[in-house]
């Protein structure tokens, strides 16, 4: 009796395997077709492992072929980024400043910094960083480009105010998205933007612009120059009683009346920062009486705060706002005063910090905000559980804001408690060489 025919010659590998009679229709055969089985008549079959084909004795090792794809974003997708995901991460209430897309695209300058931020955020969210990266790098190049070239031709109003604002994106680029680096040009950054305000005779005309782009933008260049100006002994760009005059607009700590306790405590700081620039450059100790009225003044605000009901929603602005006066309280001993980090009254204005900052009145969107306070204070911790609060609170904001600078402030941190712990001189250094390494190359608040 023959032997039963199971297989034809030239069978898909679909009825070869199940030895079965195929009927060699193409391009699918009948019994493929029925059971919705693809059908390959090809006369190599490959062995597909993690998307990657191999035989014989290769058969089942990772050997890529080509590089997975890279989604190309369009330009759109980057400003609605910019709109629906950044600027939300800079602005503590739920209203984000209205943006006329069209005109923002028609817009050479502003476009390509807000392309180069949206990027550069994107990129370190993604799981895809490193594909991502060398196009953040060719956008943040771009903006520059585009920047620099009409900062060097002729200014209008018009192109004074795309300049400040594009000014503050490079800012916030290089001093919180992208990584702390000695080679940062945020320090630049930040004189180019003094510059630019200088120059711009219309500066006033942007508080008329409520719920604005410029508004926010302005707010933000302030803090920034404000922080990086107590830092490094600079003389702010805003005095002390400009801070005033955000009151009962949208700035990115919210719509507060003028005598807000927030819009008080930017004062002071400004104040601050002014005696702390002539104490470095002009003059050895500040005078006396100065620093008394500016510590009663600290006080006050204090006691007003604890008259505030706890239970309330104001509670937690008390809070927020404690963390940036206990920092100014620090500054007042540490840069002006000359106490050094051991001393009892530092001590004291950061373990009540560090009762705030490890309490449970401060809202998520509020601890969001007070990167400031936790470098200050954090640098300044001498004890382990309140090291392990600050850990915990960079570990909290850095998962929703993302900044690659919460790393590198991490990594600054831990350097210097390390060095706390096994140097006395280090307790001793002046309040400009105990922040020199980062002065230059931050921007946080």
């Amino acid at each position: 009796m023959p032997p039963r025919i199971r297989t034809v010659e030239g069978s898909c590998w679909g009825c070869k395997e199940r030895r079965v009679i195929c009927d060699l229709t193409t391009p699918s055969c009948d019994k493929c077709s029925k059971i919705g089985r693809r059908c390959d008549y090809g006369k190599v079959r490959l062995r597909w492992t993690d998307c990657v084909a191999s035989r014989g004795h290769l058969a089942g090792k990772k050997i890529p072929l080509c590089q997975s794809p890279v989604l190309v974003k369009t330009t759109d997708h980057h400003i609605l980024y910019f709109e629906k995901e950044l600027l939300p991460r800079f602005n503590l209430t739920n209203t984000v400043p209205d943006i006329d897309l069209k005109m923002l695209s028609k817009d050479p300058i502003l476009l390509q910094s807000v392309v180069a931020v949206a990027n550069a955020h994107a990129t370190y969210r993604s799981a895809n960083e490193k594909a991502l990266s060398l196009a953040k790098i060719q956008d943040r190049n771009n903006a520059l480009r585009m920047f620099r070239k009409h900062l060097m031709g002729s200014h209008t109003d018009e192109t004074n105010n795309s300049l400040f604002i594009a000014n503050v994106l490079l800012c916030i680029l290089d001093g919180i998205i992208e990584p702390i680096t000695e080679s940062s040009a945020t320090h630049h950054h930040i004189v180019g933007g003094k510059a630019i305000l200088k120059q711009w005779k219309g500066m006033k005309e942007v508080f008329l612009l409520k719920y604005e782009l410029p508004v926010l933008m302005l707010s933000i260049f302030a803090t920034m120059d404000l922080t990086h100006a107590l830092l490094i002994g600079d003389d702010p760009y805003f005095d002390a009683s400009s801070w005033t005059e955000f009151g009962g607009f949208e700035p990115w700590w919210g719509n507060v009346p003028k005598d807000d306790d927030f819009i008080e405590i930017m004062s002071i700081f400004s104040q601050l920062a002014t005696l702390g620039h002539e104490v470095r450059n002009f003059r050895s100790t500040a005078p006396i009486g100065v620093l008394l009225s500016v510590q009663q003044a600290l006080e006050r605000q204090a006691t007003r705060q604890q008259e505030v009901d706890r239970t309330s929603d104001k509670a937690a602005w008390a809070a927020f706002c404690a963390c940036y006066r206990f920092s100014a309280s620090v500054y007042l001993y540490r840069a002006l005063s000359v106490l050094d980090v051991d001393h009892e009254l530092v001590q004291k204005a950061v373990s009540d910090c560090m009762e705030v900052i490890g309490g449970h009145e401060l809202t998520d969107k509020l601890h969001h905000c007070i990167l400031f306070p936790v470098l200050i204070i954090g640098t300044h911790c001498l004890k382990h559980e309140q090291r392990v609060e600050i850990r915990k609170s960079l570990a909290r904001t850095a998962a929703y804001l993302s900044f690659e600078a919460l790393r590198s402030l991490e990594i600054f941190l831990e350097r210097r408690w390390r060095e706390l712990d096994g140097s006395q001189e280090l307790k001793e250094q002046s309040w400009w060489v105990y922040f020199d390494e980062i002065a230059n190359v931050t921007c946080l608040f």
